[in-house]
């Protein structure tokens, strides 16, 4: 009887692995549209034979684990990737924004201001003592200021948005370290109890790992029972076992900026890693914020200073009407903050006051000079950039950013297409097929009706024995 019973426990093991195989190919089918799902595969293996009375008998099989269609290579080459392209995706993006105040089709940047200035000069110059003429080269000198100061302020404005998005993107992280620790925790209790859990709960983290590489720089490997270890910028341990680090973000020395911080350690030590990240979203953020728009800023300001300086020693030389025709002196233009140039560009208060304050006349009470009017329209052409006019610099000014934004989509382009590619490789490998595992099936039907009739007849057989007891 012993014997029919251990042909009884093949029959049944062997159902239970067909069954086990129907279910896996059942969860495959239904997980076959879920993001970051891999295909998983029932792992059989030969139970060792026994031996009895010289003859070795086979114990039939057991179900040695589930595994999942997973290439650590190619998943590694997938993580990298997401990385350069979160950081050329986040500085185009941000970037991009920065465009509207360069586009010439407003009619209100910089240099179309400065053509409307240069054309009331014109005005001016053939018609110095006429009120309505002053009036509109105050009013166009007005728009020059305002465009100086609404570049510096859109600039502002974007820098201020990155920060704050940074922000956003630093707290999603942080949850996303606490998730991959908690994770870490859940799969090593799985593999404890041989659960069949853990492929889904590789796959969780996998997917929490890569939208995490897309933010910022990390490197990571699996070790002991099946747990990540995560490191981030600066070598700062992110993810150990169950342990996660806290990420933040704390106000830079300027006040205005937020640096990133890692808290890890049992006393949440501080470690800044604002340009140690050289990767994923928060570095291409960074990169424009502290190195793109400070650059525009100081070339606005140097423009704003340049245009200002060379307008004003030319006015200081001249005579106004009335009340301003026999002093000299007087400015056209003021900075305030010498360091934010554009942001406190102005007017001077006497021209504000009166046109009459603004002077042309090369000689007092003579109200029909043209001559400084006429020097002031060579600004346009000198070069008082260093080696360029205001125009000719403000022109390559714009060209470098627009090239620059240009590259920023091309690179992005580049990656987005890196990433279909890798990922319809990792679908070749990790996806599921509704064919192949339609055929499953029928291949564990088949297995599990031939199981049944294995336990239906040594079942015949232990009840013809019984009958023979009887």
């Amino acid at each position: 009887m012993s014997g029919l019973f251990h042909s009884l426990n093949i029959g049944s093991e062997s159902l239970f692995a067909s069954r086990q195989g129907v279910d896996t190919a059942g969860h495959n089918i239904a997980n076959a549209q879920t993001e970051g799902f891999s295909r998983q595969r029932v792992n059989l293996e030969t139970r060792a034979p026994s031996e009895t009375r010289g003859v070795v008998i086979g114990n039939g099989v057991f179900v040695k684990n589930i595994s999942r269609a997973h290439d650590s290579f190619l998943e590694k080459q997938l993580n990298d990737t997401h990385q350069e392209m979160g950081h050329s995706t986040a500085r185009f993006d941000s970037l991009k924004p920065l465009e509207n105040i360069y586009s010439p089709e407003l009619g209100n940047g910089i240099s179309a201001e400065l053509d409307k200035f240069y054309n009331s000069l014109q005005d001016l110059s053939n018609f110095p003592e006429e009120l309505p003429v002053r009036t509109g080269v105050r009013e166009s000198a007005q728009n020059v200021v305002n465009a100086f100061r609404h570049t510096d302020e859109s600039l502002k404005v974007q820098r201020d948005d990155i920060n704050n998005r940074i922000q956003g993107e630093v707290q999603e992280a942080s949850g996303m370290i606490a998730d991959i620790a908690n994770l870490n925790i859940a799969i090593k209790g799985a593999e404890t109890s041989s659960s069949k859990e853990v492929p889904d709960l590789m796959d969780q983290q996998d997917k929490i790992l890569r939208e995490l590489t897309k933010k910022m720089d990390i490197s990571y490997y699996r070790g002991d029972q099946n747990m990540v270890v995560v490191r981030g910028p600066s070598e700062t341990l992110l993810v150990d076992r169950g342990e996660a680090a806290r990420m933040d973000v704390a106000r830079s020395d300027d006040k205005s900026q937020f640096d990133i911080v890692v808290l890890d350690g049992a006393a949440w030590k501080p470690t800044i890693v604002t340009h140690d990240n050289k990767k994923g979203r928060l570095a291409g953020m960074i990169e424009v914020r502290d190195k793109v728009i400070p650059n525009l800023l100081e070339d606005n300001n140097k423009m704003a200073t340049a245009f200002a300086g060379s307008m004003n020693a030319i006015h200081r030389q001249g005579f106004g009407l009335k009340d301003y025709k026999e002093t000299t002196g007087r400015d056209f233009f003021e900075i305030k903050n010498i360091d934010n140039a554009a942001a406190t560009l102005a007017l001077d208060s006497r021209i504000v006051e009166s046109t009459n304050a603004i002077s042309v006349a090369a000689s007092p009470n003579a109200p029909g000079d043209n001559v400084l009017a006429n020097k002031m329209i060579r600004v346009k052409d000198e070069k008082i950039m260093g080696d360029a006019s205001l125009g000719d610099y403000y022109a390559n000014y714009v060209g470098v950013f627009g090239l620059d934004l240009q590259r920023s989509q091309q690179t992005k382009e580049a990656d987005d297409t890196l990433i279909r590619n890798l990922n319809s490789r990792r679908d070749a490998i990790s996806g599921v097929s509704m064919d192949e595992e339609a055929t499953n099936l029928l291949k564990w039907q088949a297995n599990f009706t031939a199981s049944s009739k294995v336990i239906t007849t040594v079942d015949e057989m232990i009840e013809t024995v019984l009958q023979m007891k009887r």
